[in-house]
Formats: C-alpha cells, sequence, structure tokens
C-alpha cells in the first residue's frame, strides 16, 4: 500500500503541475479571447488546484513521503486560498488603495508557480532514489 500511495503522490504532484499551467492558459483565454473561461478558471480548475493538494497530502503521509514534500504540497492549497482572498476588494468594489491588493493576485499566482516548480523538482529528486 505505501508503494501505491507513493506512486499516487508522485503522479499526483504533476497532475497538480498541470493544472497550476492549464489556471495561467483559462486566465489569459478568459482575458484575450473569451471571458467564459473565467467560469473554467475560477470554478473547475480552481477547485482541482485548491482540493487535489489537500487529498495528496493524506495519501503522502500514507505513503510515508517526506514532510517537506508534504509541506510543498500544503503550500500549494494555502496559496490557492490565499488568492481568493485577495480579490475580495475588487468584487467588493473597493476603492482607493484596498482595491489595489487584488493586484498582489498575480503575484501570488507566479509565487505559485514557483512552488509547484520546487515541488515538482524535490519529488522527481525524491522518486529517483533508491527505496
Amino acid at each position: 500500500m505505501k508503494d501505491n500511495a507513493r506512486r499516487v503522490f508522485v503522479w499526483g504532484t504533476y497532475v497538480v503541475a498541470a493544472a497550476v499551467v492549464v489556471q495561467f492558459l483559462l486566465a489569459g483565454l478568459g482575458i484575450f479571447a473569451d471571458s467564459r473561461f473565467f467560469y473554467w478558471h475560477t470554478s473547475v480548475n480552481g477547485a482541482v488546484i485548491g482540493l487535489l493538494p489537500l487529498v495528496l497530502v493524506m495519501v503522502g503521509w500514507l505513503g510515508g513521503v517526506p514532510v517537506r514534500l508534504r509541506w510543498l504540497m500544503a503550500a500549494i492549497f494555502g496559496l490557492t486560498a490565499l488568492q481568493s482572498l485577495l480579490l475580495f476588494p475588487y468584487h467588493l468594489n473597493s476603492q482607493g488603495a484596498l482595491r489595489y491588493v487584488s493586484g498582489l493576485h498575480v503575484v501570488n499566482a507566479l509565487f505559485m508557480f514557483w512552488v509547484t516548480l520546487q515541488l515538482l523538482d524535490r519529488t522527481r529528486a525524491w522518486a529517483a532514489k533508491p527505496a
């Protein structure tokens, strides 16, 4: 069971990374092509990026995945929650400096991408080590 959980964690890491890249694509399509892509950006893929890391943290715990990798995976969930919080001033139609906080949504997305790259790199190195 431990080996299966480890494999699921490794493959799940790749799925999360792909979902983060798709998230950027959907945001761009929503801005430059058709605003209906924002539904997929906010609801569907946002849920995947938000919930899959939580499942993978539990799977990693069952598989004995190193704590650092599980924390990086949990960080993706936390950063996804922060993404929603950063948009509150925009959705509340706040004015002035408070509304500028929503601009950090993009900066946080870049940070999420960086954390995802770190997670991929470290997961790949861990999975390549002989058991």
